[in-house]
């Protein structure tokens, strides 16, 4: 199985969308300590589902909670303590895909060459893999860019990249 080092927005994203589970079930998704503390507190658990959910998953061991230990180097970037840390854990797990949507971390991993996806891309996986449906997807996709922080280029690309992945799957069906 496949690992996903995540951060704070994405888990916290993916969740709001209805997908971290799915995700969960088709990687082996690790997250630091410092990430859990940023978005499955006691007060946040009590205020919000998706951090109930986060708790619930990490309880479960879906989620896999590991201490990054210390970098023996510096990020060329000033990060929050969460992103930085999930930078260090992927790095330490023999390059694990970051799940990141923070520009500072997308731009760390970069510059360390570290391989990342944002989550409206991984909306569009899952529905390359049949995980969720084509209006799941589309769904998915609208709310990230009510919620998300991307710029309108980021979600259309990825509403351009969804329908070409259906185009594709109506095409390849024509052909069989």
């Amino acid at each position: 199985m496949a690992r996903m080092v995540a951060d704070s927005s994405a888990l916290i994203l993916l969740a709001k969308c209805s997908l971290l589970e799915i995700v969960c079930d088709l990687f082996e998704v690790i997250v630091p300590k410092t990430v859990t503390v940023e978005v499955a507190s006691e007060d946040l658990i009590r205020n919000y589902p998706d951090a109930a959910l986060i708790s619930d998953l990490t309880s479960r061991g879906a989620i896999k909670v590991k201490r990054p230990g210390s970098a023996g180097f510096t990020t060329p970037i000033s990060l929050h303590q969460g992103e930085q840390d999930a930078l260090l854990l992927s790095i330490k797990l023999k390059r694990a895909l970051l799940a990141t949507d923070d520009g500072k971390a997308i731009k760390a991993a970069r510059f360390l060459k570290v391989l990342f996806i944002i989550t409206p891309k991984i909306v569009v996986e899952l529905f390359r893999l049949q995980k969720i449906s084509f209006k799941k997807a589309r769904d998915s996709l609208e709310k990230l860019g009510k919620i998300g922080r991307y710029s309108p280029e980021i979600i259309a690309d990825a509403l351009v990249s969804l329908m070409e992945e259906k185009d594709g799957k109506a095409d390849n069906h024509k052909n069989t």
